[in-house]
């Protein structure tokens, strides 16, 4: 008996309970669609038959009373379709099948005796599904002159940019760039604190890489930004595989004028990457193999800056990948896989400042992910799948050993920076950044009130922080100036190392008071349930719902976070003429954002080491050997943070929750072309946030027997309509066939609004809190963190790029490509930094032990101002000679910026307060002074880039082989 409409209804809403299995990282794809006769009616009882080299044997369905048929859990790829029905003649269409996506193909079958053309593609573009963003596959990216790594490959879609503040990472629809899920084989990639993925992939490895930007549905949870999920090759009948060498050299690229001002010329030094593929069956149809694996080997001959003394610094790193695909019986598919990628740096500096051969380290960072899966049919219509994983990454060797404390590093404090010494953090308290996951789901088919595709699943999810994040392996970093000579060069010792100078009230120490081998997990529990529901020929509905559970416990028992969300997915399709060719979307969601570890941190020691920081009292004194200058009794405390003292988590708290809205509207024609436009609307409200002020209280801190002193508390609080983050964009994309072998796409975002007062980054530091919140008494919103456009806004952002493909036979066949880029310029604000308090703004903070000093002032709203923007082209050649079979011999010629756009699209925006001018109602200046340095180049970064790599015209190359 068919369950009714009502029952349909009851099971969709408890399936997230009812069921098992699903990996977040959808790894398959749809075929989908309706069977007509020539009248247009309904055709049931036809069978659909699917192969590809993609898949283990074969895959059926039958058309329902309807027409209707839907064929899931099959590996993306190219796909033959197959219908027949006694009476009729077979019709057979080729079609690709996208990742994490679903091919649309509704055919017309005709009576026996009554031929047609039967080759044509299925609607393949995203009309079919609600989601908004780009599936792109590994031909494509080989063809194109682009990155070919998981960042590099989302750039290419509509509905993000990387013109953020955060290491250029990706924004996507204006949230945070630390705030995506990156996932590979179903595994989560992204790094805990960072958020950009780790290098756990091969770039020939990869197969195909779908984005995500907007619409997404409740299978997919902690993010508030987009989803780029990507699978690497499975092997298949055939052996197959790959070498592939990878050329760069520096010299290749024209050099900026900014350093040609300063007479640098970049070295010519050639790197090289190697790569391999090979995969193939072990039984036919049963199961299939697939390994990989990369070497490059970087050594490069550096001078540290002020003493000019030249290391040689070498970087390997080795990565290896091994995947087994098997089907023991029809329908049953179980996979397992394993990716190794280890990093060994020697001689590499702490920090990218660091000044002398005391500061070099050896590091060994090894970094791996492994995962089993299973995807079955339990009966015709239920489906189950099934997913572990788990990732590690840890840190070796960064930093120092010693615990004398002459053997503490150093940092200029008025010179140019500069960190000497001895290495920066402690090689005996190594970092880990760590998940497990677990997930599964269950899908039903059911009928009433139209037809129903029920997924239910569960995902528990942990992340894993360990290391205390000693900052020195003495747990002491001075903060002072060296000697120098008439000339203003350092003075050294007979070590090569500047000697340091301990004036009084001259010199800074921290003394960093670590938990080494600390650990926080935070885990995340979550239920989803999702209902594709066909309600007629014309409608269809995407009905979701996730509850997420988290919980953050750290070392001692402190539990940071322990909240439960639960957030909708809706969506609703209209197909004016039932036929796909035409589609009209509108969803609505919620998605709550990823917890952050450096900011769940906050009320821990793991990561997030107690902090004091002393001024040096004299006597004056230069040198290692001045005991004085090396004595921490001598230094009186300024400030201190303690995080398991005066900080504290409000009950409740939770991730912010980023509501969406959109419409959208595409066209396709056949397998030629396809357009579609969409207009996003998102707001984010209720961050997480500290708020220091007088009403939480103070605390006096003592611990080991020292009293610091007594500090402010410090509470997270949600921030409510505090902060607030809005965003709204238009986006265009589209294909267009020129000719069977000549392929153009388009892909043009603008954004209507991308504002608020919460930026909650800055560059190499993510989830950051912000002034709001802080000494409320004295800051003002319009001066401290005013509402404007933030970091990451970009009104334009176009991508068009087209392939020609050029068969010359017995020659080998040619690929050329275009890719041309165009960005408008980055918002920045007129802000000055570190600026005194005012007379008044001390008097307001008088009850405040441990009130700031300074404060950044902001003249006018934030982003009022624009960066220049660019346009650069990008061209490949790709030529391919066939040898014997399949064995081909190739090469590749990547020429980036090909017309040298040396255009200067940032500069210096330092600004300072017009003391002179008029004040406000906080004795604040109204009026502001640029810098005689303000509009002049920082550095290679403020010209245009390409491959992440700033400069002109840029050449890449490589060659190999693929059998």
């Amino acid at each position: 008996m068919k369950p009714t409409a009502v029952a349909a209804a009851c099971i969709w809403l408890t399936l997230g309970i009812a069921t098992t299995a699903h990996a977040q990282g959808v790894q398959t794809g749809i075929v989908r669609g309706i069977v007509r006769d020539a009248q247009g009616l309904a055709v049931p009882g036809v069978t659909v038959t699917v192969t590809s080299p993609a898949l283990q044997g074969e895959r059926t369905a039958v058309t329902d009373e309807e027409g209707a048929y839907v064929i899931r859990l099959l590996p993306a790829g190219e796909y033959k379709v197959q219908y027949s029905l006694s009476g009729f003649t077979p019709v057979e269409r080729q079609t690709i099948v996208p990742l994490g996506g679903t091919a649309e193909d509704n055919v017309t079958i005709r009576p026996a005796g009554v031929t047609e053309q039967v080759d044509v593609a299925a609607t393949t573009e995203p009309l079919a599904d609600p989601d908004v963003g780009l599936n792109i596959r590994q031909n494509e990216v080989e063809a194109l002159a682009t990155s070919r790594t998981l960042q590099g490959i989302a750039t290419l879609s509509p509905g993000l940019n990387d013109n953020t503040p955060n290491t250029r990472q990706l924004s996507i629809n204006g949230a945070n760039a630390y705030d995506n899920i990156f996932m590979l084989n179903g595994v989560d990639v992204n790094d805990n604190l960072f958020g950009s993925p780790q290098n756990l992939f091969i770039e020939d490895a990869i197969e195909e890489t779908q984005v995500l930007t907007s619409g997404i549905s409740a299978e997919f949870g902690r993010f508030s930004g987009g989803v780029v999920n990507a699978i690497t090759k499975s092997g298949g009948n055939r052996f197959a595989g790959s070498f592939r060498i990878n050329l760069t050299n520096p010299s290749w690229t024209e050099e900026t004028p900014f350093e040609e001002e300063n007479d640098v010329d970049r070295q010519s030094t050639t790197n090289d990457t190697y790569e391999i593929t090979f995969g193939g069956p072990v039984l036919r149809d049963k199961v299939w193999f697939f390994g990989a694996s990369r070497f490059a080997y970087v050594n490069t001959t550096e001078t540290f800056d002020q003493l000019g003394i030249p290391y040689q610094q070498e970087d390997n790193n080795w990565r290896a990948e091994f995947k087994v695909t098997a089907t023991p019986k029809p329908n049953h598919t179980v996979q397992g896989g394993y990716l190794n990628n280890h990093r060994e740096l020697v001689d590499t500096p702490s920090f990218p400042f660091s000044i002398d051969p005391s500061t070099l380290t050896n590091v060994t960072v090894p970094n791996w992910y492994a995962f089993g899966n299973y995807r079955g049919i339990l009966r015709s219509s239920v489906l189950a799948e099934g997913q572990y994983s788990e990732r590690r990454y840890k840190t070796d060797g960064q930093g120092g050993t010693s615990s004398a404390i002459r053997d503490s590093p150093f940092i200029t404090l008025t010179q140019t920076l500069g960190q000497y010494n001895a290495p920066y953090f402690d090689a005996t308290d190594p970092e880990e950044r760590n998940n497990r996951q677990l997930t599964g789901s269950a899908t039903f088919f059911l009928t009433g009130a139209g037809r129903h595709e029920l997924k239910g699943g569960y995902e528990w999810f942990r992340s894993q922080n360990v290391g205390g994040n000693s900052q020195s392996s003495t747990s002491y970093v001075f903060l002072t100036d060296y000697l120098e000579d008439a000339n203003g060069d350092p003075v050294v010792d007979s070590t090569d190392r500047p000697i340091p100078t301990f004036p009084t009230n001259g010199a800074l120490l921290q003394h960093w008071i670590a938990s080494r081998g600390a650990t926080l997990n935070v885990d995340n529990n979550s239920f989803y349930a999702q209902n594709h529901w066909t309600i007629n020929a014309n409608f269809s509905a995407d009905l979701g719902l996730r509850y997420e559970r988290v919980r953050s416990e750290a070392t001692g028992g402190i539990v940071g976070v322990d909240t439960d969300t639960i957030v909708p997915r809706l969506a609703l399709a209209y197909d004016p003429k039932g036929n796909g060719n035409l589609v009209f979307h509108t969803t609505y969601g919620h998605y709550s954002g990823r917890y952050n570890e450096a900011m769940i941190n906050a009320t821990s020691n793991v990561g997030n080491p107690s902090l004091t920081l002393g001024i040096y009292r004299g006597p004056t004194g230069t040198g290692l050997d001045f005991a004085a200058g090396l004595d921490p009794a001598n230094y009186q405390t300024l400030f201190g943070n303690f995080p398991t003292a005066n900080v504290f988590f409000e009950d409740g708290l939770s991730s912010p929750i980023t509501k969406e809205f959109t419409v959208s509207g595409g066209f396709a024609a056949g397998a030629r072309a396809y357009g579609e436009a969409t207009y996003v609307w998102r707001s984010t409200t209720n961050f997480i946030e500290d708020y220091i002020e007088a009403q939480n209280g103070f605390t006096d801190v003592v611990q080991d027997g020292i009293d610091y002193g007594t500090f402010t508390n410090i509470e997270y609080r949600n921030t409510g309509d505090d902060a607030e983050r809005h965003y709204q964009a238009a986006i265009f994309q589209g294909r267009y066939r020129v000719l069977p072998n000549w392929n153009a796409y388009g892909a043009w975002t603008i954004q209507l609004q991308n504002e608020g007062n919460y930026e909650g980054q800055a560059s190499n530091q993510p989830a950051i809190p912000s002034t709001i919140g802080d000494f409320p008494e004295a800051f003002d919103p319009n001066r401290n963190f005013p509402i404007g456009r933030l970091g990451s806004y970009q009104r334009h952002r176009v991508r068009l790029w087209t392939i020609y493909d050029l068969d010359a036979g017995k020659y080998g066949d040619v690929s050329f490509s275009a890719l041309w880029r165009i960005e408008s310029g980055q918002a920045y604000s007129l802000v000055a930094e570190s600026v005194n308090l005012t007379p008044i703004q001390e008097a307001l903070l008088s009850a405040y032990p441990d009130a700031p000093v300074d404060q950044n002032l902001y003249f006018g709203e934030r982003g009022s101002e624009l960066f220049p923007g660019y346009a650069v082209m990008d061209f490949s050649v790709n030529y391919r000679i066939p040898v014997f079979r399949s064995l081909s011999p190739w090469l590749k010629l990547d020429l980036f910026n090909a017309f040298n756009n040396l255009k200067q699209i940032g500069f210096d925006t330092t600004v300072e307060p017009d003391f002179d001018g008029p004040v406000d109602a906080l004795g604040l200046p109204l009026n502001f002074i640029r810098d005689q340095s303000f509009g002049e180049a920082r550095g290679t970064g403020d010209f245009p880039r390409s491959l992440g790599e700033p400069g002109g015209r840029s050449f890449r190359m490589s060659f190999g082989v693929r059998f």
